[in-house]
C-alpha cells in the first residue's frame, strides 16, 4: 500500500492509521500523512488518506474535520472526475449532509443548497430522489416542522431502495428517532422492536436506539426493560464522544430512575461537552443534565460534584441548582442559535422542556 504514495513516510504513517482502532491516536496519524501528501503535491495520495479520515472523524466525534478534508475532496474531484470512484464519495456525502445540521453557523439556505447539490450528483450518477428526500425528512425532524418531516417520510417510503441508500437499521433508527422526538412512545418502541431484538444493526446501530428507547419504555411502565437495555448500552457507547447526545439520554431516563447514578455518568462524561465538535450535542448534554441537577437539588445532601478544571462554573461544584441553571443557560443559548437558523422557536422550547424534568404520568 505503501508503493500508493509518493512519499515512503506518508504511505507508512497511513498504513500505521489503518491499523489503529478507530479514534483520536488514528486521526491524528492520518492527520500528519495527509500533511505530507500536501506538501509534496500528492493529490492521489492525499485524495486516499482523507477517504478514510473522514470517515473516522464523523464515527468518532469530529465532524468538523469530517466536513474541512471532505470539501477538499470534492474540488478535488470536481477537477478530475474519472480519477476517483464517485459511489464512495457520494456515500461521505450522506454523512457531510447529516454532520452538517449539527452546526447552527451553517445557514438553512446553505444546508439546502447542500442537499440539492447532493441530489444533483445523485441524480447524474443515475440514482433517484429517494436519500434527497430522506435528508430533507431529517432536516424537518430537526428544525421541529413535523408536518414536513410527514410528507418527506411519505415519499421516502413510496420509494424503491437503492444500493446507495441508508442500510435498513439507519433508516428504522431514524424513525424511531422521529417517534420519540414527537411523542409517540409506543409507536417508537414499536418501531424498535427489530433493533432491540438484533434482526438490524450496523456500526451505530443499537448503539443509537437503545439509548433514545430509554425514556420512552421508562413513561410507559416498563422499567424492567429500560433497566436491562440502560446496563447494556452504556458499555457500548461510554468511550466514543461521538455518542456524547446518547449519553445525554442516559442521563435523562437516570434523572427519573436513579439520580445519583446519572451524576455518576455526567462526571466522567462532562469534558466530552466542553471539547465535542457538534454544538447540538453539547446543547441536549447541558440541557439533560440541567434537568438532573434540578431533581438532585431537591434532595438533603451536599455535593461535591467532580467537574473539569476547565469547566466553566467549577467554582460551584458544591450548588446544584446553580450547576441547573448555568447548564439551562449554556443549552438555551445554543438552541437560541439554532432557532435562529432554522427559523422555529422548536430548541428552545424543547430544551426548557428537557431543563425542567416534570413527574411522570402512568
Amino acid at each position: 500500500m505503501s508503493d500508493y504514495f509518493a512519499d515512503a513516510e506518508c504511505g507508512e504513517l497511513y498504513e500505521q492509521a489503518c491499523a489503529l482502532p478507530d479514534g483520536r491516536a488514528k486521526i491524528e496519524l492520518l492527520e500528519q500523512s495527509v500533511r505530507i501528501a500536501d506538501r509534496l503535491g500528492d493529490i492521489r495520495g492525499a485524495y486516499m488518506i482523507r477517504t478514510e479520515l473522514v470517515e473516522t472523524a464523523v464515527f468518532n466525534g469530529y465532524a468538523l474535520k469530517a466536513i474541512t478534508h471532505f470539501s477538499w475532496q470534492l474540488g478535488q474531484f470536481d477537477r478530475d472526475p474519472s480519477a476517483y470512484w464517485e459511489r464512495s464519495l457520494l456515500w461521505s456525502y450522506k454523512w457531510i449532509v447529516s454532520n452538517s445540521l449539527h452546526f447552527p453557523q451553517i445557514s438553512r439556505q446553505q444546508l439546502m443548497e447542500l442537499m440539492e447539490d447532493m441530489r444533483d450528483r445523485f441524480v447524474r450518477a443515475g440514482y433517484t430522489n429517494r436519500t434527497y428526500y430522506s435528508n430533507l425528512f431529517t432536516f424537518y425532524i430537526h428544525t421541529g416542522e413535523f408536518e414536513l418531516a410527514d410528507e418527506y417520510y411519505n415519499k421516502v417510503q413510496q420509494m424503491e431502495r437503492e444500493d446507495i441508500s441508508d442500510c435498513h437499521a439507519c433508516d428504522r433508527n431514524e424513525i424511531v428517532d422521529y417517534l420519540a422526538a414527537s411523542g409517540r412512545d409506543e409507536e417508537a418502541l414499536e418501531a424498535a422492536a427489530d433493533i432491540i431484538k438484533g434482526k438490524l444493526s450496523c456500526t451505530e446501530i443499537p448503539h443509537l436506539t437503545l439509548a433514545t428507547v430509554l425514556l420512552p419504555l421508562y413513561r410507559l411502565g416498563r422499567q424492567k426493560e429500560a433497566i436491562r437495555y440502560q446496563r447494556k448500552n452504556y458499555p457500548m457507547i461510554r468511550d466514543n464522544r461521538d455518542f456524547l447526545r446518547s449519553i445525554g439520554e442516559h442521563i435523562a431516563y437516570l434523572t427519573y430512575a436513579d439520580p445519583f447514578q446519572g451524576l455518576s455518568l455526567y462526571e466522567q462524561h462532562a469534558q466530552w461537552s466542553l471539547d465535542c465538535d457538534s454544538p447540538l450535542d453539547r446543547m441536549y448534554f447541558h440541557a439533560y443534565a440541567a434537568g438532573l441537577f434540578r431533581v438532585l437539588a431537591q434532595e438533603t445532601v451536599s455535593f461535591q460534584i467532580r467537574l473539569p478544571e476547565s469547566y466553566p462554573y467549577a467554582e460551584d461544584s458544591t450548588d446544584v441548582q446553580s450547576l441547573s441553571r448555568h447548564l439551562q443557560e449554556m443549552a438555551l443559548e445554543l438552541a437560541e442559535q439554532f432557532d435562529r437558523r432554522n427559523g422555529t422557536r422548536y430548541y428552545s422550547e424543547l430544551i426548557d422542556q428537557l431543563s425542567h424534568p416534570q413527574p411522570v404520568q402512568r
